[in-house]
């Protein structure tokens, strides 16, 4: 469990996830993002052999985790932890552009800007949190696979059984996900 009691995070179901990324279109729309960058991206993994082939897809975006690695690691404090409820948030106003934050993060979240020469990242829409209303790739999901809310609360483990996921045990990521039946 995690350290505060509130701390937000999100849940996926990777069994019934379909990969259609509304959550990744959602989230560029949300937040301007620029092209090329992805602060919420779904990655497909493909596997077995005829007859019986599988496709699973996992949505992930900053993970807001417990000890986030990407706060230690820059060098100007451009990266906080509110202490409310978690979220792990990164003023461009402050950073630098230095890009330690993205060698640190095991899950590529931090993106660079190359018309801004700052980092961005997810900052779970903590505007639209504030005002009652979910973040906006969680809205917008169309399977209703991805959820947000109290980490104590959601459902799934922190990715330790998940393959292709950075291992948990370093930063204690605030997500919570059902793995596939294959993997």
């Amino acid at each position: 469990m995690a350290a505060n009691p509130n701390q937000l995070g999100f849940e996926l179901n990777m069994i019934k996830c379909i990969g259609c990324r509304a959550c990744e279109g959602a989230c560029k729309q949300q937040n301007n993002v620029e092209a090329g960058a992805r602060w919420r991206r779904v990655t497909t993994f493909r596997g077995g052999t005829y007859p019986d082939p599988f496709t699973n897809f996992l949505s992930l975006s900053c993970n807001h985790c417990e000890k986030p690695a990407c706060a230690e690691a820059c060098p100007v404090d451009a990266i906080t932890k509110r202490a409310s409820d978690g979220i792990v948030i990164l003023d461009s106003n402050i950073c630098n552009g230095c890009k330690r934050c993205m060698e640190a993060c095991p899950y590529g979240a931090p993106q660079y800007n190359p018309v801004t020469k700052k980092v961005e990242k997810c900052h779970m829409c903590y505007e639209r949190i504030d005002n009652g209303l979910p973040p906006a790739c969680v809205e917008t999901c169309m399977a209703r696979v991805l959820k947000h809310g109290v980490l104590s609360t959601l459902t799934g483990d922190n990715g330790k059984s998940v393959a292709n996921f950075a291992s948990p045990k370093y930063t204690h990521p605030s997500i919570r996900i059902t793995p596939p039946d294959r993997q």
